[in-house]
């Protein structure tokens, strides 16, 4: 599944939230129309629009398995993150990895990496406190998250 990113002024206004009871993240307002799910791991990231412009994140991620670092988030600025695969509406939902990705957590600052913190490539903050890498093979390599708190680890 192929990615790009444009740069803009503007962003998706929306709070990150992390539920530690329901070990999930949510973001609010919440979209309700749909074209469809990317899963990135066990994460919902909703598309909408025929742009296929992803607006929110939702879904299980157990913070149970987060690995404590120091990695901080890369440079970034703000934009708009799309997917360019040409996929199908009101299917459902598609898996970007075969294979769960690490999330990694730092403490200090408050962001998680779901992916690999170390690979370079393109950041654009996309929702208020969500930034997606993208290489140059236009491959998502890391997701960016600080919610408006974290669980008790």
């Amino acid at each position: 599944m192929k990615f790009s990113l444009e740069y803009t002024d503007i962003l998706e206004q929306r709070e990150l939230l992390y539920n530690a009871e329901e070990y999930s993240f949510d973001t609010e307002p919440s979209v309700q129309e749909v074209n469809f799910d990317i899963l990135l791991n066990n994460l919902n990231l909703t598309v909408v629009d025929e742009n296929n412009k992803i607006v929110q994140i939702w879904g299980f991620c157990s913070y149970l398995g987060w690995i404590r670092s120091n990695y901080n988030v890369p440079w970034f600025r703000k934009g708009v993150l799309k997917v360019i695969d040409n996929l199908e509406a009101g299917v459902g939902s598609y898996r970007v990895n075969s294979k769960e990705f690490p999330i990694y957590v730092n403490l200090q600052t408050g962001w998680l990496c779901i992916g690999n913190p170390d690979e370079k490539g393109y950041a654009v903050e996309f929702i208020n406190n969500c930034v997606a890498v993208v290489d140059s093979k236009k491959d998502l390599v890391s997701l960016w998250l600080k919610p408006k708190s974290l669980p008790q680890l």
